[in-house]
């Protein structure tokens, strides 16, 4: 049975950091996880269920201290067995999310986002 990942829906800044980052923890390690998005099981918790995902060993990545992703799994009764927040491997000041209608982040790093996927990986074991 696969871990299922569950991403928070942060965005601006952050939310570029997550996806990239996210992209190449998925390279790595498709196959051993189902992945979702908070903000689309906290509308539908039916497809935690659906998808064979064992939820004893969900995984919680969070795109700041408040936890969404998290959060929205408490709220379904599913408490995360492994917790990730983006803010423990930044080494700066990123905004808040918020809506952003500027997709120009220049002070992203690829370093941020290999220390992310490094941290969302060593969830898993």
């Amino acid at each position: 049975m696969r871990k299922g990942v569950v991403v928070c829906g942060a965005n601006g800044e952050r939310s570029v950091i997550m996806e990239r980052a996210v992209e190449a923890f998925s390279k790595k390690n498709q196959s051993r996880i189902i992945q979702f998005s908070a903000c689309s099981i906290g509308v539908s918790p039916l497809m935690l269920s659906m998808s064979g995902a064992d939820t004893s060993k969900m995984v919680a990545v969070n795109g700041c201290r408040n936890k969404c992703a998290e959060r929205i799994l408490g709220n379904m009764g599913i408490k995360a067995e492994r917790s990730v927040v983006l803010d423990d491997v930044l080494q700066r000041e990123v905004g808040a999310c918020r809506f952003t209608c500027s997709f120009d982040f220049p002070n992203i790093s690829e370093e941020e986002v290999k220390r992310f996927a490094t941290l969302m990986s060593s969830a898993l074991d």
